[in-house]
């Protein structure tokens, strides 16, 4: 059984993985939605995927650790309920960040659902590295 600061490298370098995905939308969509909205469609974008991206980190690192000290079934389990959780989350940020703030609701809720697609991938990618590196581990 490995160390725990061996899993502990492993998991911190998982969790950059997430801030490399907006950092490649945020470049990819700057020049469409700044042609298509001005700069109040790029606010919006830029705080969409903000909302995005710090929901997959209150669920991802959670679901890590759990996941870190739980039986294969059970570590399916936390995945999943990780998954439930950022969208009951995501859908009620976007509510109330789209009818209660100064943001462009159109091109904010556009972005989120960009975003969302996008950081699930990421997100599902971390888990199953995560959980094969945990089935190597043991």
């Amino acid at each position: 059984m490995p160390a725990a600061g061996e899993w502990a490298r492993t998991a911190r370098r998982l969790y950059l993985l997430p801030l490399a995905g907006w950092v490649v939308m945020a470049v990819a969509g700057y020049l469409p939605t700044q042609s298509l909205s001005g700069w109040r469609g790029v606010e919006a974008m830029i705080v969409a995927q903000a909302v995005v991206v710090a929901i997959v980190y209150a669920t991802l690192v959670p679901a890590v650790r759990r996941m870190a000290k739980a039986d294969a079934q059970d570590r399916f389990q936390h995945a999943l309920k990780a998954g439930v959780i950022r969208l009951m989350l995501t859908l009620l940020a976007s509510v109330a960040v789209a009818f209660g703030s100064p943001v462009e609701p159109g091109a904010f809720l556009i972005w989120v659902g960009t975003a969302y697609v996008v950081m699930i991938n990421v997100e599902t990618l971390i888990l199953v590295y995560w959980m094969k590196h945990l089935e190597r581990q043991r």
